[in-house]
C-alpha cells in the first residue's frame, strides 16, 4: 500500500512539473439539450397503427472536445395537456403520466438518450389542421434547465415516392440515372417544402452534382437534398433533373433508394450528424415541377449488371490412418471479376456449396471458427451424406469462403472420391462463364489396416454423424470465414491461421493486454432491413 501511495505521489509530482505548477481545470458542467421536432403530424383517428404512433424525442448533452460529460439526476417533463380533446395518448414505457403530463427520470445520462413517452393518435372528432403545443422541460442536479416545444398537428402530408422498373444489362463502370418524384396523398400540405434522403448500396456511388444537396466527404453512398417549394395535398411533383449513380467495375447487383420528409418534421439525422455532410454540389439546384399523379409508393431502384463471377469449388485430399480423424479445408473461391454483395437482400448468403465425403469416411464436425458450434453446415436431407454450407453475404472477387471439415477415416476404399459443388443463388445468378470448375474432387489417401477393395464414389458409404437438416436443405447458418490457407487443395496438417489467431489471443491475455479483442466469429445469416 505504501508503495502505491508513493507511486501516486510521484505521478502527481510529474504532472505538476509538466504543467509548470498550473492548476488542472475542472471539467465544465454538462449542457442539456432537448432534440424534438418542430412540427409533429398526428395520425387522424381512423388512420395509422391501431394503438397510435409511438412518440419520440431525444435528450442529449452538448459535446465538449476532450471531455465526457455526465448529467446527473435528470428529469424530463413533457406537458401535452393542451392536446386534451384533440389527441388520444396512451403511456409508453418508463415515464409516468398524470393528466397528460409525462415525467421521465434518469439517475444520469452521458449522451444521446431516446425517450418514447406515449403512443398518440387523433381523437375522434378532431379535424385535419387542428393543433396544440407540447412543452418540454429538462433539469439535472449539475446542469442548467433546458426547454423546447413541438407543434402537434392533426393530419398532415403523406409523401409517397414514384415506383421504378428494375434495370437489367447495365454495363460495369457506367453511370445510371434516376428521376425521382413525390406525391402528397395526405390531408395537409408540406408548407415549408420537403427533404429527400438518397442512399445506395452494393457498390453504387452517388454523384455530387446539385447545390441544394449535401454530401459527406469521402462517403459516396448518401446525400441529403432540400426543396423549399411547398408540396400541396393532392398533387405530384417530379425532380427537374435525375440523380446520377456511378456503377462499380466489379458490381453484379445494386440498388438506390430515396425517401422524403416534410421540412420541420421528422428527423432524417437520427443516426448521423448534419455537420458531417459538409460538402455541397457545384451544379445547379434541383427543383420540383408538377407532374401527373401516379399510383403506388416506391423510391427504390434495383439493377443487375452484365458482370460475371466465377465460383470455383475448393477440394483437397483427406490423408491419415484408418480410425483417425483428419482435417481438410473445403469451400469456394470467387475468381471474379464480379463481386457478389447481397447483404441487404432477402434470403441467405451469396450462394451455397455442397460437400459429399468419399466412401469410407464420415464427417464428424464442421465448426464455426471461434464459436461453440460444431455444425456450420446442415445435411441436405436426414439420411444424406451431403452437407450444405452457405456462403457469406458479401463475396468479393478474389476472396474465398472455406471451413475446416473434420473427417473420420472409417476404412480403405479403392478409388474413393468425394465432391465439393459450388452453387449460385437462383434469384441472383453469378452468370458464371466457367461452370466446369464449379465442382472439385475430395480424394482419400488412407493408410493402415481395415477397409474393403470395392470401388468408391461420392455417393457410397454411410455416415449419420451430426449436422441439423435445414428445412430446405440449406445451411443452418453462414459458413466460416476466409480459409486458413491459399492452396487450391484443402489438405491440412495443422490448425492453420485460425490456430495462430488463438495463440495470439492467448499471448495477449498472458501479457495483460485487457483491451485486446480477437474477432474470429462470422455473422450468421441475419440482417436488418
Amino acid at each position: 500500500m505504501r508503495g502505491k501511495l508513493a507511486a501516486t505521489a510521484a505521478v502527481m509530482a510529474l504532472l505538476g512539473t509538466a504543467l509548470g505548477g498550473a492548476a488542472i481545470a475542472a471539467p465544465a458542467d454538462p449542457v442539456l439539450k432537448i432534440q424534438a421536432q418542430e412540427t409533429y403530424y398526428v395520425y387522424e383517428h381512423d388512420q395509422g397503427p391501431p394503438g397510435g404512433d409511438l412518440y419520440r424525442l431525444d435528450l442529449n448533452l452538448a459535446y465538449v472536445e476532450g471531455e465526457e460529460p455526465i448529467a446527473e439526476d435528470v428529469k424530463l417533463t413533457i406537458d401535452a395537456s393542451a392536446l386534451k380533446g384533440l389527441a388520444d395518448l396512451k403511456g409508453g414505457s418508463f415515464c409516468t403520466e398524470k393528466d397528460y403530463v409525462f415525467t421521465c427520470e434518469y439517475s444520469s445520462i452521458d449522451g444521446l438518450t431516446s425517450v418514447q413517452p406515449f403512443y398518440i393518435k387523433g381523437a375522434k372528432g378532431a379535424k385535419p389542421g387542428d393543433s396544440a403545443v407540447i412543452k418540454y422541460t429538462a433539469t439535472a442536479s449539475n446542469a442548467d434547465t433546458a426547454t423546447a416545444e413541438t407543434k402537434a398537428v392533426i393530419g398532415g402530408p403523406k409523401l409517397n415516392a414514384r415506383t421504378h422498373a428494375p434495370l437489367k444489362g447495365v454495363e460495369p463502370g457506367s453511370t445510371i440515372s434516376l428521376t425521382g418524384a413525390v406525391a402528397n396523398r395526405g390531408t395537409l400540405a408540406a408548407p415549408k417544402g420537403i427533404g429527400v434522403k438518397l442512399s445506395s448500396v452494393e457498390g453504387l456511388k452517388v454523384a455530387r452534382e446539385h447545390s441544394n444537396c449535401h454530401y459527406k466527404p469521402g462517403y459516396d453512398t448518401a446525400a441529403y437534398c432540400t426543396f423549399d417549394t411547398p408540396v400541396e395535398a393532392g398533387k405530384a411533383y417530379e425532380f427537374s433533373a435525375p440523380f446520377a449513380f456511378k456503377v462499380a467495375e466489379d458490381q453484379m447487383y445494386g440498388s438506390a433508394n430515396y425517401h422524403f420528409w416534410a421540412l420541420g418534421s421528422g428527423n432524417p439525422w437520427q443516426y448521423e450528424k448534419p455537420e458531417d455532410f459538409s460538402e455541397q454540389g457545384s451544379g445547379p439546384p434541383l427543383t420540383l415541377k408538377e407532374t401527373a399523379a401516379f399510383d403506388g409508393n416506391g423510391g427504390h431502384l434495383d439493377l443487375a449488371t452484365t458482370q460475371r463471377a466465377d465460383y470455383q469449388a475448393i477440394g483437397g485430399t483427406i490423408e491419415g490412418k484408418v480410425g483417425s480423424t483428419a482435417k481438410i479445408e473445403l469451400g469456394v473461391r470467387n475468381a471474379g471479376p464480379g463481386t457478389m454483395d447481397l447483404q441487404y437482400r432477402d434470403g441467405h448468403g451469396a450462394g451455397t456449396y455442397e460437400v459429399t465425403p468419399p466412401e469410407g469416411t464420415t464427417i464428424t464436425k464442421i465448426p464455426f471458427p471461434g464459436e461453440d458450434d460444431d455444425w456450420a453446415c446442415s445435411k441436405k436431407s436426414k439420411k444424406s451424406r451431403t452437407y450444405v454450407c452457405t456462403l457469406q453475404e458479401t463475396f468479393a472477387a478474389g476472396e474465398k469462403d472455406t471451413l475446416i471439415f473434420y473427417v473420420r477415416i472409417d476404412k480403405k476404399v479403392k478409388d474413393a472420391e468425394g465432391k465439393v459443388q459450388a452453387l449460385a443463388r437462383e434469384d441472383f445468378p453469378t452468370r458464371d462463364a466457367k461452370p466446369e470448375n464449379d465442382a472439385a474432387p475430395i480424394e482419400l489417401k488412407a493408410t493402415g489396416s481395415g477397409g474393403g477393395t470395392g470401388s468408391g464414389g461420392a455417393d457410397g458409404g454411410s455416415g449419420d454423424s451430426g449436422g441439423s437438416e435445414g428445412s430446405d436443405g440449406s445451411s443452418a447458418g453462414t459458413s466460416g470465414s476466409a480459409g486458413a490457407s491459399d492452396d487450391a487443395s484443402g489438405s491440412m496438417a495443422g490448425t492453420g491461421s485460425n490456430g495462430v489467431l488463438w495463440i495470439l489471443a492467448a499471448a495477449a491475455a498472458a501479457l495483460g493486454l485487457g483491451a485486446v479483442a480477437v474477432a474470429l466469429t462470422r455473422r450468421r445469416s441475419s440482417r436488418e432491413r
